[in-house]
């Protein structure tokens, strides 16, 4: 599904409701004569992979954690009569609360747990629909061959991978390396959102492994063809300042794995939570019971983030986040807006504020300006007719407090 496609959808609804996208059986244009030819074409044959409804492949999209399951899963073969079963056979309890067992992830989930590929946050979600970061992926993948847990004793260093220390993922990261996972081409930095290329290349070069039952991934690096420009990846470029000591240092950091601060407005620490189903307007709507919703990229991956919230609601709706967003036209240019996400704090600024109609997609196209974050909420407060943005622009990151 495209951008566009995406947004239109979200502003001719209350927020929005998309079609989901159908299967097609056509090669990947957008791979062709790219380092990801070969991975895609033979995931596809694999029947672990299938392209959006337009053809395309876009391996330079994020993914969210339950695809990634289903394409880790669908290239192990002992674990595809589980899946079958339980597709036919779910609990009626699922095992994170965050789950719903009548989405198509579900069995996916059961088989995942039961090989201890996954084991849900401490909170007891899983988180299904959040976009997979690089040291998760690769902790994926490793689990999937009984390694990555643990620190893993001494790291080892890659060239190909950014920011390594010793952390839960490092003995994945180990792993990978020395079973030879990671393209020798271009460089996965830990802490930002991987793209599908990099994450279904890994899973190819691991399903190898796997079959042909060696130490590691010995096939030739991929060489672009030369008639056809290389897919451009870009990396978060977001500076991240060492752990701070003080509380006092970073007084909107918050505990939360995914908040927001706007002090201008009043606002402190509002619990931020990606939809399980960004594709119907329920599940547009359920993360409002929490605070605010989000949609599209994450804090110092690049690209927009939409993070909205209610202006108004019904006069027996007593929640308080019926009205949280309500006054977001006082934020004036310079304010600023505190995002937490998985352990670092992002300051964004506000650069320009709009009301525009509700189908008026044209302040999401991307201009190539690099990230953005939008706050977006229904306008005038008790009307569906207008949307109001608030548009801000990052000022850097720092590592949150824990």
């Amino acid at each position: 599904m495209t951008f566009k496609r995406l947004l239109t959808g979200v502003l001719l609804s209350v927020f929005f409701v998309a079609a989901p996208e159908n299967i097609l059986a056509a090669s990947f244009p957008d791979t062709a004569g790219t380092v990801y030819e070969t991975s895609f074409g033979e995931l596809k044959a694999k029947g672990a992979i299938q392209g959006y409804a337009d053809g395309l492949a876009r391996p330079n999209a994020p993914l969210n954690r339950a695809e990634a399951l289903k394409v880790i899963l669908s290239l192990d073969r002992t674990t595809k009569d589980r899946i079958a079963w339980y597709q036919g056979h779910l609990p009626a309890m699922p095992l994170f609360w965050d789950i719903d067992q009548a989405q198509w992830y579900a069995p996916y989930v059961e088989a995942s747990f039961e090989k201890s590929i996954i084991t849900g946050y401490p909170d007891g979600s899983l988180r299904p629909g959040q976009i997979l970061r690089v040291e998760e992926a690769v902790a994926l993948l490793m689990r999937t061959v009984g390694e990555g847990t643990g620190l893993g004793g001494n790291a080892t260093l890659s060239p190909f991978i950014e920011n390594q220390s010793q952390q839960w993922y490092t003995s994945a990261i180990n792993g990978a390396i020395r079973r030879n996972l990671i393209m020798h081409q271009g460089r996965l930095r830990l802490g930002t959102a991987i793209t599908r290329g990099q994450f279904f290349d890994m899973a190819y070069r691991l399903s190898v492994v796997r079959e042909t039952n060696v130490a590691s991934f010995s096939g030739a690096e991929p060489v672009i063809a030369a008639a056809i420009p290389p897919v451009a990846v870009t990396y978060a470029t977001v500076p991240v300042s060492p752990r701070s000591t003080s509380t006092s240092a970073l007084p909107y950091a918050s505990e939360k794995y995914f908040a927001i601060s706007i002090p201008s407005i009043g606002i402190q620490d509002l619990t931020i939570t990606h939809p399980q189903d960004p594709f119907s307007k329920n599940g547009i709507l359920e993360p409002l019971k929490y605070g605010v919703g989000h949609l599209f990229g994450y804090p110092g991956a690049g690209g927009k983030i939409m993070v909205y919230g209610h202006s108004s609601g019904y006069p027996w709706d007593l929640s308080q986040y019926t009205k949280i967003f309500r006054q977001i036209n006082r934020l004036n240019v310079g304010d600023r807006v505190y995002i937490t996400y998985s352990g670092s704090l992002y300051t964004y600024e506000v650069t320009q504020k709009q009301a525009v109609d509700a189908a008026d997609t044209s302040p999401f196209n991307d201009n190539g300006n690099g990230e953005e974050l939008i706050l977006y909420t229904c306008w005038p407060p008790d009307s569906i007719s207008q949307r109001y943005l608030v548009h801000t622009l990052p000022v850097g990151a720092a590592v949150a407090v824990r």
